[in-house]
């Protein structure tokens, strides 16, 4: 498996140290995924909070908002960080020879009320993901 970005290293520690801090004990085992996002050939990284079990809490990086999920691409020797943010789901896809990435918010971001969802669809492009919509 590829070494995966010390900043998302360092991102799941803070979860699982919050979740001991609840009392909780944290399984970060199945957070992390390599995949090649963006069709480069090389490993790329997914960290996908809401796969972080807090045992006997909560877990630390979900909220009524939806679980924060990260995106790095590989750019080398570094990794370059394409997408954060607070999702309540996503997939992946293809379309022809584009790869695409489909996110599920809550409302506000598209100015609907908290309770109802936005719908946002990300090329995944070399080097950053575009909105397609």
């Amino acid at each position: 498996m590829a070494e995966f970005p010390d900043e998302m290293a360092e991102t799941v520690a803070e979860a699982a140290d919050r979740c001991r801090k609840e009392d909780g004990t944290p399984d970060v085992a199945n957070v992390l995924q390599s995949d090649d996002l963006n069709g480069d050939g090389r490993p790329d990284w997914i960290a996908d909070y809401s796969k972080l079990v807090c045992k006997k809490g909560s877990n630390p990086a979900c909220s009524e908002n939806g679980c924060l999920l990260q995106l790095y691409y590989s750019s080398g020797d570094d990794w370059d960080k394409v997408f954060e943010d607070f999702v309540k789901s996503y997939k992946f896809s293809t379309s022809g020879k584009e790869r695409l990435m489909h996110v599920t918010t809550y409302g506000l971001p598209c100015n609907r009320p908290k309770e109802e969802t936005c719908n946002y669809t990300y090329r995944l492009e070399d080097d950053a993901l575009s909105p397609v919509r």
